[in-house]
C-alpha cells in the first residue's frame, strides 16, 4: 500500500467540505485532480470511501470508519512541523551542559540567567561535575556539551576555546607577598601553602609549575575543593595559589590576589562537543551566546 499525504489531505478535505469543488478551492487544485487524488487513494484500500451523487458528496460506512485516523495524521504533522518550526526559532528547547564547581558557581549562573531571560521556552540543565568526569559526559551524550581544560588525547572530542585564565597568588591582605604587585613562583617557598589534592585537575597543573619552578613549598592543608582552599586562606591558615577566574570568590573574605610570574601560567578553558555531533538549535544557540558572554565580560 502506497497512500501519500496528498491523497490522505484531499480525502479530509472533501469530507469535511462535502463536494470536490469547495475541497478543490480549499487545496487549490482542480476538481479533476482532487478527484483523480481520490480514486487513488480507493484504489489502494480496495472500496468506496464516498457516496457521490449530482448534489452532495458523503461519507459512507468505510468512509466514516478511516476519517478519524486521516485526521489525526494531518494533526499529528502539522504539530510535528510546528513543533520543529519552535525549535529553529528557539522558543523551546533543552540544553544539558556539564562544568566543574568554579565554572558553574562563577561563569554560568548569570549567563544562564541572561540567556534564558532572551530565550524563556528553553531549559538549560547545569551539571557541575569534577572535571575528570566532563569529557566522558560529552563524549557519551550524557550532556550536548562541557566546559573544562581540553586533553589532547581525547579524539571523539572537538574543542573550541572559551575562556583563558592564569594561575594567580591568593594570601591574606597583610601578608608580606600582599605588598608587591607580582609575585615568582619562587617567593612562595617557607610560606605555609593550602595544597589541591593530586586527583584535582587544578592541583595537578599547581604541582607540575612548582616543580617546573624548582620551588618546595610548606603544604599545611591538603583540600580537595577550591571553595575550601579560599575559605582557609581567608582564615589566614595560609597561601595559596588559584586560577583568576576563582578570584571573586575572594571578594567574600580579607585576602589579596596577586600575578604570578616567573612563569606567568595561562590556562584555556574550553568549549567541549562530541565530534560528528549536531546540536540541537537550542544548544548551539547557547555555545554561540556563551562565547559572545565571555567576551563581554572579558
Amino acid at each position: 500500500m502506497n497512500i501519500t499525504l496528498k491523497q490522505i489531505r484531499a480525502f479530509v478535505t472533501v469530507a469535511q467540505a462535502g463536494s470536490f469543488t469547495a475541497a478543490a478551492n480549499r487545496l487549490h487544485l482542480t476538481q479533476s485532480a482532487v478527484s483523480v487524488l481520490i480514486s487513488e487513494l480507493e484504489q489502494q484500500f480496495g472500496l468506496r470511501l464516498f457516496d457521490r451523487t449530482t448534489r452532495l458528496v458523503q461519507l459512507n460506512d468505510a468512509g466514516r470508519d478511516f476519517f478519524p485516523a486521516a485526521e489525526k495524521m494531518l494533526m499529528d504533522l502539522s504539530n510535528a512541523i510546528s513543533g520543529s518550526k519552535d525549535l529553529v526559532a528557539k522558543k523551546r528547547g533543552r540544553v544539558t551542559i556539564a562544568a566543574t564547581p568554579l565554572m558553574a558557581s562563577i561563569l554560568l549562573p548569570p549567563a544562564i540567567a541572561r540567556y534564558t531571560a532572551l530565550y524563556p521556552g528553553i531549559s538549560v540543565i547545569l551539571q557541575d561535575t569534577a572535571a575528570e568526569q566532563i569529557q566522558p559526559k560529552v563524549r557519551d551524550g550524557e550532556v550536548d556539551f562541557g566546559i573544562e581544560t581540553f586533553a589532547k588525547s581525547w579524539r571523539e572530542l572537538v574543542a573550541e576555546p572559551l575562556i583563558v585564565d592564569t594561575l594567580v597568588l591568593a594570601c591574606p591582605s597583610g601578608h608580606p607577598l600582599a605588598a608587591k604587585a607580582s609575585v615568582s613562583w619562587r617567593a612562595l617557598a617557607g610560606y605555609p601553602f593550602i595544597s589541591l589534592t593530586r586527583d584535582n585537575s587544578v592541583g595537578q597543573l599547581i604541582r607540575s609549575c612548582l616543580a617546573e619552578a624548582g620551588v618546595e613549598v610548606q603544604s599545611a592543608y591538603e583540600v580537595s575543593y577550591l571553595s575550601t582552599v579560599v575559605g582557609m586562606v581567608g582564615a589566614g591558615l595560609g597561601i595559596a595559589v588559584l586560577p583568576s577566574s576563582a578570584s571573586p570568590l575572594t571578594r567574600l573574605y580579607d585576602i589579596a590576589v596577586r600575578k604570578l610570574v616567573k612563569p606567568a601560567i595561562r590556562r584555556e578553558m574550553s568549549l567541549l562537543t562530541r565530534q560528528g555531533r549536531t546540536l540541537s538549535p537550542a544548544a548551539e544557540s547557547l555555545k554561540a551566546f556563551l562565547k559572545s558572554y565571555v567576551k563581554e565580560i572579558a
